[in-house]
């Protein structure tokens, strides 16, 4: 690999002489998209790179270099950061590359470990004949925060910043204000803010369907949303605090958490006000600790 990577640094600099010459043309055909991640660590970026190889392994090799160098734009961030290093990887007869990382991969959580894998497939799912990749870790399938196996993804199983709607659950109160009502709609991820902080502000705009209500009270502003080792830290002003008087404490608490935890890169959620924690909640409800989803507050029929 690293032979490889030399002849890539010598080509990538013939390339670049080699464009001073207007007399040379490059071939569009071989013009792909290296997938990068913003500054703020809450989308995907992308640079447009032109294919050296022709050699299928050899692209694979090409482009997985590329993951690691850092972008031309100074706002954007390398994919594959310094201390990740791909192990090998192979690709098979039924169109599916096999990417196996050392163990510090497992460093990378929450929403910059999704971030990377989209990337990773993204990018690699450009070339002729990669329909599918799957990540190893030293060899072992890679599991998610809760322990369920990956698996084999594609370049659909990953929205964009560039206007791609994706469906989100919501949930909201019924009219008793004692359970919660499950509501999909789509929303159109821009890659101004992370997928959790736009879930979260369509939660708090609250629902355009009759025989559902809000949960949170109106005028209380969202802080700050912040994603650490699968916890997502969610911090609302003190308006808050002032619960809807019809609903159930938990109602409230859990509409947030439900619809959180439908992201698959949460498991739990905590909450602050004002950037800090609060002893209780409502009625005295412990409101310090970590939350978990409860799926027994659903209405089902």
């Amino acid at each position: 690999m690293k032979k490889l990577y030399a002849i890539i640094i010598m080509l990538l600099t013939v390339g670049l002489l080699g464009a001073c010459n207007n007399n040379e043309t490059s071939d569009s055909s071989s013009e792909v998209l290296i997938y990068y991640i913003d500054s703020k660590t809450s989308a995907l970026v992308s640079e447009p790179y032109q294919l050296i190889s022709e050699d299928l392994n050899e692209q694979i090799e090409e482009l997985l270099y590329m993951l690691k160098l850092n972008p031309k734009n100074l706002l954007y961030k390398s994919t594959l950061a310094d201390m990740v290093t791909v192990k090998e990887f192979s690709f098979n007869e039924d169109s599916s590359l096999t990417i196996n990382f050392d163990n510090n991969y497992s460093d990378l959580s929450g929403i910059s470990e999704v971030l990377c894998r989209a990337a990773v497939v993204k990018t690699l799912t450009q070339i002729t004949g990669v329909e599918y990749v799957q990540f190893a870790v030293n060899t072992q399938p890679l599991m998610d925060i809760n322990g369920n196996l990956v698996g084999i993804m594609t370049k659909e199983d990953f929205i964009d910043n560039t206007g791609t709607e994706t469906k989100v659950k919501l949930y909201f109160a019924n009219e008793a204000g004692d359970s919660l009502v499950e509501y999909v709609t789509d929303i159109t991820y821009t890659g101004t803010g992370s997928l959790e902080e736009l879930v979260l502000q369509e939660l708090m705009n609250g629902p355009s369907q009759i025989g559902m209500y809000p949960t949170i009270p109106k005028g209380t502003s969202l802080l700050q949303v912040e994603m650490k080792e699968g916890v997502c830290y969610v911090d609302f002003d003190g308006k808050f605090m002032e619960k809807i008087p019809e609903l159930q404490d938990e109602i409230v608490i859990y509409s947030i958490v439900n619809t959180l935890i439908e992201l698959p890169y949460i498991s739990k959620v905590q909450f602050l006000i004002n950037g800090e924690l609060q002893p209780a909640f409502g009625d005295g409800i412990t409101f310090d600790g970590f939350f978990e989803r409860k799926l027994s507050l659903i209405d089902e029929s």
